[in-house]
């Protein structure tokens, strides 16, 4: 087949296949206005592009990230259709996420270090209180719920940020007319009323971050059991032994805090997101501990030191590849799983060469087969009903923002 020019969507140069998933593909990407910063372009698959539901879908997930501007949540640079389809530009992010950090850490039987799971933790609660409490333009709430916080959800980036890379599921007013699913999220995180498949709240999250903070002091998810039923029991029943019966680095004060976070009573948590991150930090402050980037970085580089710097060298190499010389798609390099080298293929290149010109199409003119819609109830919601967004789930989590070698 005949050298092609670099795949583009948008403006953006693809020159790296990072993963992909049940509903959609994420590529390394530059900007040719600005060859210096990497993105992470994520994109709807060529056969999902021909679904309206889908492309409304995902228009929603992108609605909902470019609002979302905060210190400890990936940045949305833009979402677009254009020539490709549809797509989501965000800032790549050197680092891994909490559930392959903690993998490392058991390997080498430790968990994380007390201080530092409750800085995380505190990180994150910020994030979440700044996204439940957005309004939009006219100063109406939001109203988004993440309902999918979980190791794999949270970032530290070899510089040391804790960011929170994922609202692909995220419950928000934005209007979307159709519905996938019933029960959304990673069932060991799931709050309660979850699992029932009760309307929710921002309480979940709060539940949800408060079992990421129990693994992360005990290496232990406190309600995984063989099979998902048998999990959903277990986390409908909310039951837990105390995480200082399993690491007595744990003191009563932190048990208390996870306890009121993962209370089975979305009324017996707290309130808010924002009274969570206050108790981690009185937690760190009345302790003499300031947490500090550096820690974090000095973490991963103990865990990751190999696999950072042969990181750094391959994307280096494919990015040079793709901005010099006319190098193809065709031809650049690509990780696996093993650490070796493949080439993206050109079944990845038709899917921008092939569909590129039916996704210029008006939407009403491509060929529309219609999911299932849910039986969920509606949660009431100033300024109209509360809709569901459902993009990418076992994408989004360690494929849609991050490039892994072996033993992810």
């Amino acid at each position: 087949m005949a050298a092609r020019n670099q795949a583009r969507i948008g403006r953006y140069i693809l020159f790296k296949s990072l993963k992909k998933g049940g509903m959609a593909r994420v590529f390394l990407a530059v900007d040719p206005e600005a060859p210096d910063e990497l993105l992470a372009i994520k994109t709807l698959l060529p056969e999902l592009r021909k679904q309206r539901s889908y492309r409304e879908m995902f228009e929603a997930e992108g609605k909902v990230a470019v609002r979302l501007q905060h210190p400890h949540i990936v940045r949305t640079v833009e979402h677009g259709d254009g020539r490709g389809g549809p797509f989501i530009a965000m800032d790549f992010i050197f680092g891994f996420d909490v559930s392959t950090a903690l993998r490392a850490l058991r390997k080498q039987g430790q968990s994380m270090p007390v201080p530092l799971a409750v800085a995380l933790a505190r990180d994150v609660a910020s994030a979440l209180h700044y996204a439940h409490a957005l309004v939009d333009e006219f100063d109406r709430p939001l109203e988004i719920v993440n309902r999918d916080v979980s190791p794999g959800n949270i970032m530290i980036g070899f510089d040391g940020r804790i960011r929170l890379i994922d609202f692909g599921i995220a419950q928000t007013t934005i209007d979307v007319k159709s519905q996938i699913g019933s029960i959304k999220g990673k069932i060991s995180y799931m709050a309660p009323e979850q699992v029932r498949g009760l309307p929710v709240d921002h309480r979940v999250d709060i539940f949800g971050l408060g079992t990421v903070l129990y693994e992360m002091l005990t290496g232990v998810q406190p309600f995984h059991d063989e099979g998902d039923f048998a999990t959903m029991e277990r986390v409908r029943r909310a039951e837990f032994e105390p995480a200082s019966s399993i690491n007595p680095a744990v003191d009563a004060g932190l048990d208390g805090i996870i306890a009121r976070s993962m209370a089975r009573d979305a009324e017996d948590r707290y309130p808010y997101a924002g009274d969570m991150q206050d108790a981690l930090q009185q937690w760190l402050v009345e302790r003499g501990e300031a947490v500090r980037g550096e820690d974090f970085a000095e973490l991963m580089r103990g865990l990751f030191a190999q696999r950072i710097s042969d990181m750094h060298a391959d994307i280096s190499k494919a990015r040079a590849q793709a901005l010099g010389g006319g190098a193809t798609l065709a031809s650049t390099p690509v990780a696996t799983e093993s650490g070796a080298m493949r080439l993206i293929s050109e079944d990845m290149l038709a899917e921008f060469a092939g569909l590129a010109s039916e996704a210029d199409l008006p939407l009403g003119a491509r060929a529309e087969v219609e999911p299932p819609t849910s039986t969920e109830p509606a949660k009431p919601a100033g300024g109209g009903a509360v809709t569901w967004v459902l993009v990418g789930v076992a994408l989004a989590a360690v494929a849609g923002l991050i490039y892994a070698f072996g033993g992810m």
